[in-house]
């Protein structure tokens, strides 16, 4: 599970070399992205998944919790994402959104990177003793989180019309 994860950080940042983010590519993608792809193609995982990020003194932490008998889809969809990271290597070009994108960056600029698992899914940590990059950090942590509230809450009001 550990490798899975460290998997998907390389291949985020192999993305990163063969893509250039657009100023109006949207910040999650899930439909679209071949890396977020894998998530949503395991019936039932997204909704029985939560997904939060910190802001921390030094960086951001993320808390990925899985419900109870979703956690092997949670790793399929892990294993789709080394599968992309494969074809990555192999030089094919897909599209990212922008979550990834800048992920990617962020680990090709050489952040602190480090996955934990936990019994019931995940933390991750992205690090720097680097004020500028600690500041790219926060400002990526940020951006997800109020893209993560826009989602919540278009998705609240489809479900109320």
């Amino acid at each position: 599970m550990k490798a899975l994860r460290i998997g998907l950080l390389l291949a985020m940042v192999v993305a990163v070399a063969a893509f250039v983010v657009a100023e109006d590519k949207p910040w999650f993608d899930l439909e679209n992205c071949e890396m977020c792809k894998g998530m949503v193609a395991q019936e039932g995982l997204m909704e029985n998944m939560t997904w939060d990020h910190y802001l921390t003194k030094n960086g951001m932490m993320t808390v990925t919790t899985i419900a109870d008998g979703y956690k092997e889809k949670f790793e399929a969809s892990h294993k789709t994402m080394m599968e992309t990271v494969e074809k990555l290597k192999a030089g094919e070009e897909m599209y990212l959104c922008g979550f990834c994108t800048r992920h990617g960056e962020l680990a090709q600029a050489g952040v602190n990177m480090e996955h934990f698992t936990t019994k019931v899914g995940d933390v991750s940590l992205m690090t720097s003793t680097d004020e500028k990059q600690v500041k790219e950090i926060h400002a990526f942590a940020q951006k997800t989180i109020d893209e993560l509230v826009k989602m919540a809450a278009a998705k609240s009001d489809g479900e109320e019309g």
